[in-house]
């Protein structure tokens, strides 16, 4: 008998990453439900050590990000889209009219990469 798989690490880290986000926010509504639980169906698969060091990435990544961004930006109520790209990864968009946009996330341990963009109508001070 055959064992499947069907975890996978790089949706997994997505899933982290959304999650971790938004937890930033006073407020989070998903507008891509199915995408959202597809995506969380493939994290809870992961060992308990991976979610934790997939988490670890996140919460370092965001805790940069909000030292260099004013509070107000996260201080709001936003709603997330989850979209899935051509080539599989998911893009995070979270907000409308001040948006933090995931763009890349790339989930390689230690070394994982996330590259995003902040979109707003009035300009941000970032430091």
């Amino acid at each position: 008998m055959v064992k499947m798989n069907f975890t996978n690490s790089q949706t997994s880290f997505e899933y982290a990453l959304y999650m971790i986000a938004t937890s930033y926010f006073n407020k989070s509504d998903c507008l891509s439900e199915i995408t959202e639980k597809n995506m969380l169906l493939q994290y809870k698969e992961q060992k308990l050590n991976s979610q934790y060091q997939m988490e670890e990435i996140c919460i370092e990544f965001m805790d940069n990000l909000v030292s260099k961004i004013p509070s107000r930006f996260f201080e709001r109520s936003v709603a997330v889209k989850l979209n899935k790209t051509a080539s599989g990864k998911t893009e995070i968009v979270i907000g409308d009219k001040q948006s933090f946009i995931v763009f890349h996330a790339l989930y390689a341990g230690k070394k994982s990469q996330i590259r995003y963009q902040i979109w707003c109508k009035k300009p941000l001070k970032i430091k």
